[in-house]
């Protein structure tokens, strides 16, 4: 009997791993898990990314995960449970849940925020009472990136153009918590975490965190952490894994399929954006919380970030042919990786 149960089990660990043996591409191939394990390991090889953390996503469930690398300069492997800081991928998350507090009237997208709270930070400027939660979540507040030598200003009109920033999302921030009543890592438990199951995340360092990191990548060369964010930061202090964030990816792939959902007002297009280094024939636009690209394959959706000490990271949809991934990398050519990433997904090349 117990040799039966063995063999069951056995037999159920070998059919879990081999369910998906062919992995859909963007244009409608296939991939085997092998061809993406050749890819992966060559793109660490040319780029020197000494760690990578996937999961790739085919109509809604995830299809491939894999940890490749160390976790640190004594070459512990890392695996899948191994800790990321997932930088800017925090303001997503963040920015569904001001959909949903929207969703239940507890405040409005178009109202200027200090209605709700007053903005000492700002208060010399009268053109922050311009600035809306929509404002912040299409980065078109005005507020820079971070404040610089502890000073925040407005470097134009709020609502004229796009400027990417930090800064707006530590504002809207504070408002939430004054709205609800709670801490921010709070609110981010109760819309985000528990709701999707995610047990393995964090808006701020713990033992848990400690125990999992894995180490970035110092200036010069050397394996080494940021400082621990010891209060939650909307903006970029998640820490989490792959297979943890694919959770919340999953959730989108399924809202941006349903009329009226919180992802849908999230992914509509709020403002083109144009940029001195980007190809001019990229026509992307910045969403209420993600950014929107047109592609030959339909519309894409996505969000990256990028920490301190090459902590790098990215995820993406494909809307029609439900086809996605979100990985975590200790490397340092981020832009490269993500575009032979996308070209791999897409043709399978």
């Amino acid at each position: 009997m117990k040799k039966l149960k063995l063999v069951l089990f056995l037999t159920g660990i070998f059919i879990s791993q081999n369910v998906y043996s062919q992995i859909k591409t963007v244009k409608g191939g296939n991939l085997s898990p092998a061809e993406i394990d050749a890819f992966l390991q060559k793109q660490m090889d040319s780029l020197q990314i000494p760690a990578l953390s996937i999961a790739i996503i085919n109509n809604n469930k995830v299809v491939y995960q894999k940890a490749f690398g160390t976790k640190n300069s004594q070459q512990e492997k890392i695996n899948d449970h191994t800790f990321f800081e997932a930088a800017s991928m925090t303001k997503p998350m963040f920015a569904y849940t001001v959909h949903q507090l929207v969703k239940e009237k507890v405040l409005e997208l178009d109202t200027p925020l200090y209605k709700y709270l007053p903005y000492k930070d700002i208060a010399d400027d009268e053109r922050y009472k311009l600035i809306t939660a929509k404002m912040i979540l299409d980065h078109t507040s005005g507020f820079p990136n971070r404040r610089e030598n502890n000073k925040l200003t407005i470097n134009f009109t709020p609502g004229t153009k796009f400027d990417y920033s930090g800064e707006g999302y530590e504002y809207l921030s504070k408002v939430i918590e004054h709205l609800t009543g709670k801490k921010i890592d709070e609110v981010m438990q109760q819309y985000i975490f528990k709701p999707l199951k995610m047990k393995n995340s964090y808006m701020s360092f713990n033992e848990e965190v400690n125990k999992n990191l894995l180490d970035g990548i110092r200036d010069n060369g050397e394996r080494g952490r940021n400082e621990p964010y010891l209060q939650p930061d909307v903006a970029s202090s998640l820490y989490t894994e792959p297979q943890e964030y694919a959770k919340f990816v999953i959730e989108l792939m399924k809202e941006s399929q349903i009329k009226n959902s919180i992802f849908q007002t999230m992914a509509k297009p709020q403002i083109e954006i144009h940029e001195a280094d980007m190809d001019p024939n990229l026509k992307i636009a910045m969403g209420l919380g993600v950014f929107v690209e047109n592609t030959p394959y339909g519309a894409k959706y996505s969000h990256g970030g990028s920490n301190g000490n090459c902590y790098n990271s990215l995820f993406q949809i494909y809307k029609e042919p439900k086809v996605g991934f979100v990985y975590f990398m200790a490397g340092c050519k981020l832009g490269e990786f993500a575009v032979r990433m996308d070209k791999f997904i897409n043709t399978g090349k």
